[in-house]
């Protein structure tokens, strides 16, 4: 889980590989790269990646790439997503590859309307809310043992709130212009549905997913399933 990979170049030889389900490729700057040079390295991967994604996400919301959240400035975003539009366009001509970025949960609301009015005006096809959090509120470990482990992105159920917050500010602000991917504390049936409930087009997991296995996401298929037929 997280950014912690071999590259993009490596990552392609895998998508090259038949698979039966939709792949989407998430991308963002390496942390070795200052941020001047974020555009290019971000173009880099796009065009290595374009031709074998079924979409790919703009990450610019990790917080364990230093300096990387900067990018969420709409200043900064904007020329970003217009140039790994631009690079998916010329790799994959005959195929548009759908463009979606994700966000963290730590925006201000002003912020997460900034980059939803972005998205609209950039013509992308969805935002993901949210990443992972900065913010160590609400938690019942000891605070000592909490400093002990360090900084980093926190997920899982300390989320849940604000994830779910984001994405309702976001379904009022773009209504149904967009697709939402709302991620961020969703461990059962009625945390997936309380998201379509509120705007959510898909939802995704990824802490109840290391706890509950691979099994997790037919549980919760079956489970919605279940509770449209009701």
């Amino acid at each position: 889980m997280g950014f912690n990979n071999r590259g993009s170049a490596d990552a392609v030889a895998r998508l090259r590989g038949p698979h039966r389900t939709i792949v989407g490729v998430n991308i963002g700057k390496t942390k070795a790269v200052p941020e001047e040079g974020a555009i290019d390295d971000y173009v880099a991967s796009a065009r290595r990646v374009g031709t074998f994604a079924d979409y790919v996400v703009v990450n610019v919301s990790s917080p364990n790439t230093p300096g990387l959240r900067d990018l969420q400035a709409t200043e900064k975003l904007r020329p970003l997503l217009i140039a790994v539009r631009e690079a998916l366009n010329e790799v994959s001509p005959a195929r548009r590859v759908p463009l979606l970025v994700k966000i963290a949960p730590d925006l201000a609301d002003a912020d997460v309307d900034a980059v939803a009015d972005l998205a609209l005006e950039l013509g992308l096809d969805g935002l993901i809310a949210t990443n992972t959090t900065v913010g160590r509120d609400g938690l019942v470990s000891n605070a000592s043992e909490v400093e002990r482990c360090g900084a980093g992105g926190l997920s899982g159920p300390p989320i849940r709130e604000r994830s779910l917050d984001v994405l309702v500010r976001l379904r009022a602000r773009v209504g149904d212009r967009l697709v939402l991917i709302s991620v961020g504390g969703i461990e059962t049936v009625e945390h997936a549905w309380e998201r379509i409930q509120a705007g959510a087009t898909l939802v995704q997991i990824y802490t109840a997913f290391i706890y509950e296995g691979p099994l997790l996401p037919s549980r919760l298929a079956k489970g919605l399933a279940a509770q449209v037929a009701a």
